[in-house]
């Protein structure tokens, strides 16, 4: 009897332990996927790179001290569609969880990045010409659309953008019915059309597991193709978990005595 109810006394322990260990979210797991177009013609690109980088943390003095963590990276199919499963991550782990942390770290949730040879690596300048889109459906609000991220093309149009971000600091949803069906089958002009809504769209981890399209900027002329280059590689820094991009980074340097990029210009 005295056996039985210690290991009732121990089994909220070992449930508790994990969650405790692994930042309240055990156990934590979540599936991100998504499509990368050419931002201009809208056609799928294959082979550009997407990765998934998590930090480890430990408390600091006055902040939290963070390195590199785990690493997972894929190749986009012939649709420009990847997936990458990983775990959430916990970028407010509480009291006592830092506490723990001195012993075991606590992983923050992801980075994405996107990087194909031949265009400019996502988001890398002021005036871009790319642009993000996931699919929003909020019931209780009442809610249905695409939530399009397209600062501009031009330096107004990147001005217009960041005025109205520092004003209201919302979203801006296109309403269309069924909204990830139009993402996957790119029935959707990635434009921002008359009647858009800025909307509060609240941050939790479901913002990970939504169907995203990035749409990357070619770059064109051979001045453009020296800035692409140059952004990629002093934008990333690779390491030894990480063999696809640090191979599209190669693409930039000499093959056969001339650079990948140069041979197209």
């Amino acid at each position: 009897m005295n056996s039985f109810k210690r290991c009732k006394r121990l089994i909220p322990v070992l449930i508790l332990a994990p969650t405790l260990l692994f930042g309240f979210d055990f156990p934590g797991y979540m599936t991100m996927h998504g499509k990368v177009i050419d931002a201009d013609t809208l056609e799928p690109i294959e082979g550009a790179v997407v990765y998934a980088l998590w930090r480890k943390c430990r408390p600091g003095i006055g902040c939290r001290s963070c390195g590199i963590g785990p690493v997972k990276e894929v190749l986009t199919d012939a649709e420009g569609e990847w997936k990458i499963t990983g775990p959430r991550g916990n970028n407010d782990p509480g009291y006592l969880r830092s506490i723990i942390g001195y012993l075991i770290p606590w992983i923050e949730s992801p980075s994405i990045g996107y990087y194909k040879p031949g265009y400019y690596p996502y988001s890398s300048r002021y005036v871009s010409g790319d642009f993000s889109a996931f699919a929003y459906v909020d019931e209780t609000r009442d809610i249905e659309g695409i939530v399009l991220t397209r600062m501009g093309d031009t330096e107004e149009q990147v001005k217009q953008y960041m005025e109205q971000w520092e004003k209201d600091r919302l979203k801006t949803l296109v309403p269309v019915k069924d909204p990830e069906r139009k993402l996957r089958e790119l029935d959707f002009d990635f434009r921002y059309p008359e009647n858009v809504q800025r909307v509060y769209i609240p941050y939790d981890h479901s913002s990970y597991e939504r169907y995203v399209v990035i749409g990357l900027k070619r770059a064109v002329t051979p001045e453009e193709k020296r800035e692409a280059r140059g952004l990629g590689i002093n934008g990333f820094y690779p390491n030894a978990r990480q063999p696809l991009l640090s191979k599209a980074l190669e693409c930039q340097y000499e093959i056969k005595g001339r650079r990948h990029n140069d041979a197209q210009e």
